[in-house]
């Protein structure tokens, strides 16, 4: 019976020890990678890195067959474009990246990313020095529009109040480029690199461009409908309907269109798709300025060829109108046509070559001409944003008289109470009809 009881338990003990063996061997299999998929820690995984083990200092591939290598060699060829003009390289996120990945810049599915290596962008310190200096002159010269725009309520009026809210674009556009520049200057790459919550700021960036854009496209409508439509231009803003909040509405609402067409670089796939680069660039920027441009061809030409609309009807109610205001009326809205033709070719200087680069980037035809440009678009838009608001000081009488005002100068001369019988101001005043008056006088 002891016997028995012996060899039933040296039988028992060799089948667990067989099962126990096996069993390691099951898992081992299930946990270790075959050696052709064992691959260097530099080298890429198409298909992505599997959790399966290899020895020390390698890891294991995902499967990858024919097909799978020819479809990321199509995305190579034909969506990633972009990514390998800034000198970054698409690949699964499973993959080592000595920078950091940015989505949205790769064809493919979700996991394929665009890994940008440190140092891919980065700030030469003349080129941070400028725009620091620059950044200084923005904030005073858009913060005196600003301000004297508020004080005084003879500039009050939908064209005025646009310049402002241009201003404040301006402003923001610098401040949060600037911001980006700093971080790119110190960590030498680009701000997602550094934290990914930074790209909000770009956003908001990016909100800031198409609010400058949107705005010089309002300013001008308005100015088209004042000289093409005088009528209907006095009856809706010179009425006793018209509050300065109706015009602040009005800004607001350019603001929200600005915001949305800004963040649809989110979900467009435009860094991808050539195509989508086109359409969304026109969009955004070409389209509105050209449609600028037109606009503002057009009131030069009316303003040219026909007496003013507006004088022709005031003429007609008042006979006694001395004719000399025909030539006076004439003069403001050439000055006028001036101030806003001078400010869109600033804008189209400074924002067109930007969309041309984004579209030759992404379509492939000049890789690493995003990368190399970049600090040269950037001071172009801070130059801008200089430029917006002088053009804007020099060429308007009243903001000078204002400006004069407020800071003292006129303050032994020119007395708060003395103003309401400033002959200039009185003129202003009267015929403070639409831009001619007010941005160009």
């Amino acid at each position: 019976m002891n016997v028995t009881m012996s060899w039933l338990a040296i039988i028992l003990l060799t089948i667990s020890g067989s099962f126990g063996q096996n069993l390691s061997e099951s898992v081992n299999t299930s946990s270790s990678c075959t050696t052709p998929q064992c691959v260097t820690g530099t080298s890429i995984c198409i298909a992505g890195v599997s959790p399966m083990q290899c020895e020390v200092g390698l890891h294991c591939c995902m499967v990858c067959d024919t097909q799978c290598k020819a479809t990321d060699s199509w995305f190579q060829s034909h969506r990633d474009n972009f990514c390998v003009g800034i000198g970054g390289s698409c690949q699964h996120e499973s993959n080592y990246c000595a920078g950091s990945y940015e989505a949205g810049m790769c064809g493919g599915p979700a996991p394929r990313k665009c890994c940008t290596p440190k140092g891919t962008f980065s700030v030469p310190l003349p080129h941070f020095v400028v725009q620091t200096i620059l950044l200084v002159v923005i904030i005073l010269t858009n913060t005196l529009v600003i301000m004297v725009t508020i004080l005084d309520k003879e500039l009050h009026n939908i064209p005025n109040i646009g310049i402002t809210s241009l201003a404040v674009a301006d402003l923001l556009l610098a401040v949060a480029w600037f911001v980006i520049q700093l971080l790119v200057f110190t960590h030498s790459t680009t701000i997602t690199n550094i934290d990914k919550n930074w790209r909000h700021v770009q956003d908001l960036a990016f909100v800031f461009k198409m609010s400058v854009i949107l705005h010089i496209l309002l300013i001008t409508l308005d100015r088209y409908t004042a000289i093409l439509h005088p009528l209907a231009h006095y009856k809706v803003f010179r009425s006793n309907t018209f509050f300065t909040w109706k015009v602040v509405a009005i800004c607001i609402s350019v603001w929200g269109a600005a915001t949305f067409l800004a963040y649809t670089r989110r979900f467009s796939r435009e860094w991808t798709y050539c195509y989508m680069s086109v359409v969304m660039n026109m969009m955004r920027t070409i389209l509105p300025l050209m449609v600028t441009t037109v606009l503002n061809i057009i009131i030069f030409l009316t303003i040219r060829n026909k007496t003013p609309p507006r004088v022709t009807m005031a003429a007609v109610e008042d006979p006694n109108i001395d004719q000399s205001n025909n030539h006076k009326t004439f003069v403001r809205n050439m000055k006028a046509f001036k101030t806003i033709s001078l400010i869109l070719i600033s804008i189209m200087l400074s924002y067109v070559p930007l969309s041309l680069i984004t579209m030759v980037s992404v379509c492939g035809a000049m890789p690493g001409l995003y990368e190399r440009m970049s600090n040269y678009i950037v001071l172009l838009k801070f130059l801008n944003s200089i430029t917006n608001p002088t053009i804007y000081m020099l060429t308007t009488r009243q903001f000078k008289q204002s400006v004069k005002t407020y800071l003292g100068q006129d303050r032994l001369s020119l007395q708060p109470a003395d103003r309401n019988t400033d002959p200039d101001r009185q003129e202003a005043r009267a015929k403070k009809i639409s831009l001619t008056a007010s941005t160009s006088c």
